[in-house]
């Protein structure tokens, strides 16, 4: 879902993009790039369902990723001036099945369903918490906002013609389908942002190289394989405050599901801190997402660990196993030739942290 405004809307709908601003610096200038951003809009993949929340208008749809990889576009390059807000980190997007119509806030979100599992949290907390620019939905949140869209209005194309655009009717609040002999082609740059992580340093960084490499780099299918990959996020909420898993895959197993939580650490992280982030995790998951006979494995991932880590991961596991977490992996990262490698914490954990 990518957060926008009625003037940018226009943009978007006839140029067929979308994106996200890097914010500004305390001097009141606009950032040349965000990492926390750049990891938002890398989990993006082509043929992912695009949703535009119009600010103040409601939700508007469908629509699909169109790019292999996010493009980067330099605070002077195409079309800054005139969205007003420049969009560093782009994507490409094609119809899917778009509709003139858009849902209110009120029904996506404020109109609370009886279930606590229906609510849709990650719409809800983006609200509560603040807005990102291209924020993640969860498989069954977007299956529901999606069947909203499609019976709020009318189907207006699932494929453009030649002379076919898509245009916002400000006044009706509204998409409307037009011609015109003029191309509305994307002129943007075909640049990649990747080598703004070809360098890790930060947690931020590290996020953002996981994002742009699960499902392709063969060093994260140990943890998530891609041929089993379903759904991941960063910055998942899992409660009202301030807690936010740092990643969160879920994984294929045959007839059921696995919740893989991927905690990200720049350097050694305390034990019982990270202990009751886990825990905390496990509980909303269970609560909130968790099925049936679904699992969840943690992945604890840092330059090391203390020594009585092994202890307090095989004690947590123990004692949230009838909440569904069935393992705790400890990794150890480091950068290599412009690469990320990971290795279990110990030799003696091969077999027991280090499986699919």
């Amino acid at each position: 879902m990518f957060v926008v405004n009625e003037k940018t809307f226009s943009y978007h709908l006839k140029y067929l993009f979308a994106g996200t601003t890097a914010g500004k610096t305390t001097a009141g200038n606009y950032k040349e790039r965000h990492y926390g951003l750049l990891a938002d809009i890398a989990r993006t993949r082509k043929g992912d369902k695009v949703v535009f929340y119009v600010e103040q208008v409601g939700f508007f749809g469908i629509f699909e990723i169109d790019s292999d990889y996010p493009l980067y576009e330099p605070l002077d390059g195409w079309l800054q001036k005139e969205l007003d807000i420049p969009l560093i980190y782009r994507v490409r997007i094609r119809p899917a099945e778009v509709y003139d119509k858009p849902v209110s806030e009120w029904e996506a979100i404020d109109k609370l369903p009886e279930k606590s599992r229906d609510i849709r949290w990650s719409l809800l907390y983006r609200k509560l918490a603040g807005k990102r620019g291209c924020s993640y939905m969860f498989p069954h949140e977007a299956e529901g906002l999606l069947s909203l869209i499609r019976n709020k209005g009318r189907v207006l194309t699932c494929q453009l013609s030649e002379k076919e655009f898509l245009c916002y009717e400000e006044k009706e609040k509204s998409i409307s389908l037009k011609e015109s002999n003029e191309r509305f082609d994307y002129k943007g740059s075909n640049d990649s942002p990747n080598d703004q992580i070809a360098s890790v340093k930060t947690e931020c960084e590290l996020q953002a190289w996981f994002c742009w490499n699960l499902g392709r780099n063969e060093t994260l299918d140990r943890i998530a394989p891609r041929d089993s990959l379903v759904w991941f996020a960063n910055e998942v909420y899992a409660g009202s405050g301030n807690q936010k898993m740092d990643i969160l895959c879920i994984v294929s197993r045959g007839d059921t599901r696995e919740y893989r939580v991927l905690e990200l650490k720049k350097d050694k992280p305390e034990t019982e801190k990270l202990v009751e982030q886990t825990r905390r995790y496990v509980w909303w998951l269970n609560s909130y997402q968790r099925v049936g006979d679904e699992k969840i494995r943690v992945y604890w991932i840092a330059r090391g660990f203390e020594q009585d880590s092994f202890d307090h991961a095989n004690r947590l596991k123990e004692e949230e196993r009838q909440n569904g977490l069935i393992g705790i992996h400890m990794l150890k990262w480091k950068q290599e030739n412009g690469n990320v490698s990971l290795a279990p914490f110990e030799d003696y954990s091969q077999k027991t942290l280090w499986e699919k």
